[in-house]
């Protein structure tokens, strides 16, 4: 299978860790907004509905990644930890499945029970989500030399970060403060993203795999490409949100920020292809 199948076949997974890290990352966005009295109860009621069919919506791709919707159930046998040949593991997936959905659970339980509780309860589920969806993939850097913990750790959260950030400035500022708040956060995250991307980069460049000479072989020469249309549109997404921060009291219109939060999302979608594309299970075999 080449690098190209590989991206295509992981498609639902791709749309997946897009958009749970998003809506995940909308709720980090908030809580500050929330704890500074921004927001109130009657919107902390509303933006848990919002998480919930949010949630829902993101798990969706997931479920065309099964064979069979019924394994769905397999999330049960291995949570927290398992015991297998002879050693204790991490059960990264199941654990990543378990903590996402229950971002969603107490999300929609916001919605009947407005309590800053459950609040504080979803966001500690959705960092541990983020954290296990790091380390479902991260874990397995022995197998897929291009994956790095840390760095994979980092690319997640920055994206949850950014991407949450323009979602919460298009849907739910509502005032000078709340742009100012989430247009800083989103400087945040797209600083902490672009240094994944570059140090991902590096982390490629020095790994060694069987059977190439060039690790970035594996993209058939088009890691360059990759690279270059991402930066180009994560940048243009930035500098429209700005203009629209600089330009909004003139027009009093999100366009330029509409326009920003779809060239966040090709951004991120092309480093997420990028991420799960630099593989072959052909060459399965090799260390940093």
């Amino acid at each position: 299978m080449t690098s190209f199948n590989h991206i295509f076949s992981e498609m639902p997974l791709v749309l997946f860790t897009i958009l749970a890290q998003a809506f995940i990352g909308l709720s980090f966005v908030y809580a500050p907004a929330f704890l500074n009295g921004y927001k109130n109860f009657t919107h902390l009621k509303s933006f848990g509905l919002f998480l919930g069919i949010a949630m829902i919506v993101a798990f969706i791709p997931s479920f065309f990644h099964l064979n069979d919707i019924t394994h769905i159930f397999n999330v049960l046998n291995r949570l927290g930890f398992f015991y297998a040949n002879n050693q204790w593991y991490v059960g990264w997936m199941n654990n990543e499945i378990l903590f996402s959905s229950l971002v969603c659970v107490f999300g929609f339980l916001l919605y009947f029970k407005n309590k800053k509780w459950v609040f504080f309860l979803t966001l500690l589920c959705g960092i541990l989500g983020i954290f296990f969806m790091s380390g479902a993939y991260g874990s397995m850097q022995k197998s897929v030399p291009t994956w790095n913990f840390k760095i994979t750790l980092l690319y997640f959260f920055a994206s949850a970060i950014f991407l949450g950030s323009i979602l919460y400035y298009c849907f739910f500022e509502e005032g000078e403060h709340e742009r100012k708040m989430s247009f800083f956060a989103g400087l945040i995250g797209i600083g902490l993203l672009s240094t994944a991307i570059v140090l991902q980069t590096l982390h490629v460049g020095q790994t060694w795999i069987m059977g190439l000479v060039n690790p970035f072989e594996l993209l058939g020469g088009t890691y360059i490409w990759f690279i270059g249309s991402s930066f180009a549109f994560l940048g243009l997404s930035i500098t429209c949100w700005y203009l629209n921060n600089y330009l909004y009291e003139k027009f009093q219109s999100k366009f330029f920020t509409y326009f920003a939060l779809l060239c966040a999302f090709i951004g991120v979608f092309i480093t997420r292809m990028l991420f799960y594309g630099l593989i072959s299970t052909q060459i399965m075999l090799g260390h940093s």
